[in-house]
This record gives C-alpha cells, structure tokens and sequence, in this order.
C-alpha cells in the first residue's frame, strides 16, 4: 500500500518522511530540495501484515502544475498507471503558513483520495485543531516532524490505514463553466479519476504525456466546449478556491505573535539590501574557505601519517609478491589519495548545511534574482548552481523547479562549471605548488592558500554565468516566467541535523568514490606492472647498474636514484608507459607526462580519482609516503622530457584551470542526457567544455611556464 506525502515546498514534508521512516533524504530549510519522489517502508507493517510504503513528492503549491517537479506530483495524483499512484494521502501543512497551505489542501481534498491532514508545527502559532478537522473532513494531526513530536499517533494511524481513515465526503460546489460542459466522454476515458481530477486536467497549461489518445482527444473536446483559455479558468478556480480558504482560515486561525516576522524582516533588510547583501554572501564564503583550511589540517596530517603507518604495516605483515604490492601501492595508495581530504570536504558541507537550515539561502536566490534574468538565468537557478558546489547530478535534478524551458536549459549547460566536491581533492592537493601556505592579511590572520581556493571557485562561478550570458544571446528569445519563492522563517541550525547532513554527504562521497577508486586502482596497478614483452630485460640492465653503483660505494649516481630510474624504466615499458607515450603529444602542450594524462582521464569516471591515480602511477619504489611526501617528491623530481619537475607551478596551475573548466564526469553527461531529452545538448556541452578546458590549461601553462 502506497500513502503519498503532499504539500507546499519546505513545509517539512521529507523532515516527516524521515522521521516516519528511518530513511535519510536531503532536507534543508529552502525549497525545492525534493525534486523527484522518495520511497521507503514503514519500520513496521499494517495489522493484516500489509506492507505500507509512504512515497514524498516534491512540494507544489498548486495542482496547476508551472514546473517539471510539480507536475510530478500532479501526474502522481491523477494518472491511473503513475507507479507511485497512493491509495491514501498525507497532507503536510505549515503552521507558520496554515493560510496558505490551505489552497493545496483543498485542491487535494477535492480528489477523494482518503486522507489525513498533519500540521507541522514549525512556529508559535495559535490555531484550532478541532476547526480544521470539521472544515476540512479529516482527521488532523499536530506534529513536530524534526523532532517526532505527535509523530506516534500518525504512525499507528498509518498502519491500521482503512479503519482510522474515513472516506471523504466530496461534495462541493462545481464551477461555472461545469454547467454548460459534459465530462462523461472524458470520464468513460479516465475511470476512477473524481470529478474534481478531470477539472485540473481541462483547466491545465499543457496536455499530460500520459493520456491515451483516445483521452487526450476527449480533453481537447471538452477544452473547447468551455469557450475559455487554460488562464482564465486557473483564474476562476484560483477565485473560488480563495474564497473557501478566506472563509476557513477565519474560523480555525487566530491572532498569531509577530515578534518571529519582525526579528525575519530586521535581519532581512540587512541581508538582502541590494548592495550590502552580495557583499555579505561573498564574505560568508569566503570566511568558509578560510575555515576550510585553517581547521582541517591537524586532521589531514593526522589521515596522512596513518594511512602512511597502515601501509607499512600491511607490507611489513604480508609476505613479498605481486599481490602485496597491488594491495599497498595500488589500493591503499589510492583510497589514502582521497581519505585525506575529508575533513575538509566535510567542513565545506557542515558550512553549507547551516547555511541551508538557517533560512539564508532562499533570500539568496531572491536576491540575485534581479540580475541573474540580465543573462537568462531565474533566480531559482541559485539553488541549483549553489548545489553544483556539492554534486552536479543533484544540482541539475534540482533545476526541474525552474517553471520556464530556457532557463532550465541555460543552468543545466552552466552548472557543471561550479566547483563539486569531487574536485575539491584536486584543488586541495596541487594548491600548494603555486601558492604558499603561509598567513596574509591584517595580522596575518588569513591563509593566502584559502583564499586562492576561494578564487578558484569564484572564477569557476564567472565563468558558467558568462556562458549564460553568451548563451543567452544566442539562444531564441521567450517568453520571462514570474518568480515566487517562499522565504521560511530565519532558525538557528541544529547541530545535530547539521552533523548528520555532514556525516550523510561525507559517507555518500567516500563510498561513491571508494569504489571507482578500488576499481581504478587496481587496473592500472596491474597495466603499470605487466608488459607487452615482459620486464626481463630492464630488470636486467638496472640489476647490474644498481651492482656497480654499490661496489663503488655509494658514490654518483646513488642507489635511490637508480630505483628510481628502475621504476621510470618499468613504467615506460608496461602498458600503462605505452598508453601513456601514444597520448603524450596530445597533452605535452599543458606541461604534462603520460602518466599525468592517464590520471587525467582516468577522472573522467570521478574528478577524485586524480590524487589517488597519481599517487598508484608515481608510487615511490620501496617506500609508503603519505600524500604529502608524494608532493615533496614530485615537486622535485625532473621530467626527463621537459627538464622541468613533473609538478611545478605552471603545470600545477594548468591542472587546476583543465578541471575548473572541463567536464565533471561521465555522470554529468549522463544525467544532462536523460533531463534535456537526448544526447544532442549532452554531447555538445561535454565536448564544448573539454576544449574551452583544454585551451585554458594551454594558456595558463604557457603564461606561467614562460614567467
């Protein structure tokens, strides 16, 4: 059995399904986070052993759905074959916008579909439980969904669903233009949809792709038969439905204190004046990338010693071979490359997180609204492209909020220009070769290497809207769509919320990495250790150099350096060396070696592979270092074929524009594929991104090789 969670965007419908459930869906204080359905079990099940699932739908104010998230939910209530069609509902309500809610909810309502009604009591409001129940004709429940309050009610009314839930009474007053238009044809097509669900689909902008044609064509009749256009009948609705939510909200609300609006509309006009708010938000940012620095590095110096020591003691316990080998210098070299730079990812997502829960980040698409439709963006693009900074794939799926084609278009082709967390390693890992880490600023408060970061990102930021722009000047010309956002009310973030966000997105990025990290790992350990021709030969040449070198008693070239020039020989003949010289006219312009460019490929599958694919390629022979000591040491290391060290500051600087530009991974293009409809925009973004990265690396590799 399905029951379906419905309700106007950031009323604490997912906050309610977590709780219900157990499960661990995004929540945040802004809207528009749920953008597709989410379905979990009820811990237990119903009194006949009945299993009960609760499905969340992305929040809508209306059932005349203006974006593609809201017609999921739409398409949810009235499609006969949806399959998360519910057979039971759950309507969430907001108690600080009880008013409000009241639209949806009689909309819902008026389906038949038996339901339950849940106020989530997010604020001090005086309202009268017993009111509502008789003016709506369900039961109603007072919950708290963050903390579970009135939370067990529910659940046993839940799991004992047909008895405790009573049919509804759908009797209601029809709208004009019903008087003079037959549904029966329409009806005979739709069995089972209420009379109401038959209104929404004639009086709806566009005709659903899930008609048969037999409906679609009875649709269109009785569309004609009204005499009226899609607006004007949302209008009539929209009046009549405004006039039963007046006369509601009268009998169940009563004076509500104020004081919560006026400490929102203080702290409001601070944040989003028109010119101090854009100037906080970069501050807010940027004090996070100084933190991000400034307190992850006792713990990453920490992860580095210890993934160092466990490799030592791996190799010292096991006996010598090829598969101790593939374990030390493969995989644990490979998951110690991206192990390290979590707890500065995981501050990046606390800070985020708390940003979310506050409230602040809803005024933030607001405020930018203005001057992002200046390049053809919508201000809920915001939300979507500040999610990019965690992961394009969610952000992308976000933009289904965006009511308006163009639009959306335009975020999805920018957003993976916004820094992800993938890429994060990346930039944390070669920072270091092109600024120091030293303290700058007043009183030497600020690190100069966490403000580089910061620019890193804002120059990622740059450049997607100026994509926008060019765009956006290119692109046909649309119609502009209004915008409408909710602001929540300003809260102070839970730590405990906020941990748990951190903990959840920390392991999601671990395990997604992880495991294209051991699969990695362990291919080109195994390309960098076999040979077309075996390794006889050079094994036998450095076996005799390395003898001379020890008979003449250590004296020029040393031993360290002739295991070295052992391992370069080794790798130049495996199949990684091959594939690595057939590629490396390709990329020599960019100051990089084969092996360089195979890690660079190899994080087309995930940006974080890239540290831990260079620390299995340019492995020390007979040692376990640490990432740090694998940055000593390939600062100073010379490629034999530029005379310059395999990662200075122009080749360092090359990396770091290739990946703010390029691609994020093959995911992206994925996703981009399956949101735009086809691989004609996917393929085009990919291949337009990849040569503007490839072009930006030349040019910074040229300036500063040349400085």
């Amino acid at each position: 059995m399905k029951i379906a969670l419905v309700g106007n965007p950031n009323c604490g419908k997912t906050s309610l399904f977590n709780t219900l459930t157990g499960a661990r869906a995004k929540v945040a204080n802004l809207p528009g986070v749920t953008v597709s359905p989410s379905v979990a079990d009820l811990p237990t099940s119903g009194p006949d052993g009945t299993q009960i699932q609760l499905v969340d739908l992305p929040g809508t104010y209306s059932l005349q759905p203006k974006a593609m998230d809201e017609a999921v939910t739409r398409d949810a209530l009235l499609n006969p074959v949806d399959p998360n069609r519910p057979e039971g509902i759950v309507l969430v309500m907001d108690s600080a916008n009880l008013k409000r809610n009241l639209y949806l909810s009689l909309q819902t309502l008026d389906l038949g579909i038996p339901t339950v009604v849940v106020v989530n009591e997010t604020a001090p409001t005086v309202w009268s439980q017993l009111d509502l129940e008789q003016s709506l004709g369900c039961p109603v429940f007072p919950v708290h969904a963050l903390n579970g309050r009135g939370c067990d009610a529910l659940l046993d009314t839940l799991r004992d669903w047909p008895s405790k839930v009573p049919p509804l009474d759908t009797e209601r007053e029809l709208p004009a233009w019903r008087q003079r238009v037959d549904l029966s044809r329409l009806s005979a097509s739709l069995p089972g949809l209420s009379e109401s669900g038959l209104e929404l689909l004639v009086n709806a902008d566009h005709t659903p792709d899930w008609l048969s044609n037999g409906a679609a064509d009875a649709l269109g009749e009785v569309r004609t038969d009204t005499g009226c256009r899609s607006a004007e009948l949302q209008l009539a609705e929209a009046a009549h439905r405004s006039r039963q939510v007046r006369k509601i909200a009268t009998k169940v609300l009563g004076q509500n204190p104020p004081t919560s609006a006026t400490a929102s509309a203080k702290l409001d006009r601070v944040l989003t004046h028109r010119l101090g708010g854009p100037l906080i938000l970069m501050g807010v940012f940027f004090l996070i990338f100084q933190a991000v620095y400034a307190w992850a590095t006792w713990p990453m110096e920490l992860i580095d010693s210890g993934m160092g020591a466990l490799m030592s003691v791996v190799r010292g316990s096991l006996p010598a071979g090829w598969w101790t080998d593939l374990i030390v210098d493969g995989l644990l070299s490979g998951i110690g490359g991206v192990v390290i730079f979590v707890p500065q990812i995981a501050l990046l997502f606390g800070a985020v997180a708390a940003l979310e829960e506050s409230g602040y980040m809803t005024r933030v698409s607001f405020m930018n609204d203005r001057w992002m439709r200046a390049i053809g963006l919508d201000g809920r693009a915001t939300i979507s492209l500040l999610g990019g900074f965690a992961c394009a794939v969610p952000a992308i799926l976000g933009a289904r909020t965006i009511p308006g084609k163009r639009e959306r278009l335009l975020t999805i082709l920018i957003t993976p220009w916004m820094t992800c967390s993938a890429r994060l390693p990346v930039y944390l890992f070669l920072i270091g070769f092109v600024v120091p880490d030293q303290p700058w600023g007043p009183g030497g408060i600020l690190n100069l290497q966490g403000a580089f970061l910061f620019g890193i990102y804002a120059a990622g930021l740059f450049a997607g809207l100026a994509l926008a722009w060019v765009l956006h000047r290119g692109l046909p010309k649309a119609a502009p769509t209004q915008f409408l956002m909710e602001w929540p009310p300003y809260r102070i973030p839970s730590l405990k919320r906020t941990m748990g966000q951190v903990g959840m997105q920390a392991k999601a990025f671990l395990t997604g990495a992880g495991q294209v990290i051991v699969l990695v790992s362990i291919l080109l350990w195994g390309l960098s250790n076999t040979a077309p021709g075996g390794f006889d030969s050079v094994d036998a040449e450095f076996q005799q150099r390395l003898s001379q070198t020890e008979q003449l008693g250590g004296t020029s070239p040393s031993s360290e350096q002739v295991q070295r020039d052992w391992q370069a020989a080794r790798m130049d003949a495996s199949w990684t060396g091959r594939l690595g010289n057939f590629i490396e006219p390709v990329i020599s312009p960019l100051g990089y070696d084969g092996r360089m460019g195979i890690a660079l490929i190899a994080s087309f599958a995930a940006r974080e592979v890239f540290v831990g694919t260079m620390a299995t390629l340019y492995a020390a022979p007979e040692d376990d270092e640490g990432i740090q000591a694998l940055k000593s040491r390939l600062g100073s290391e010379v490629n034999p074929t530029t005379g310059a060290p395999i990662l200075n500051a122009a080749t360092a600087m090359s990396l770091i524009v290739f990946y703010m530009l390029a691609m994020q991974c093959l995911s992206t293009v994925a996703i981009v594929k399956q949101e735009l409809g086809g691989w004609k925009w996917a393929l085009l973004q990919a291949g337009g991104m990849t040569l503007v990265a490839y072009l930006g690396a030349w040019l910074a590799f040229a300036c500063l090789n040349g400085a």
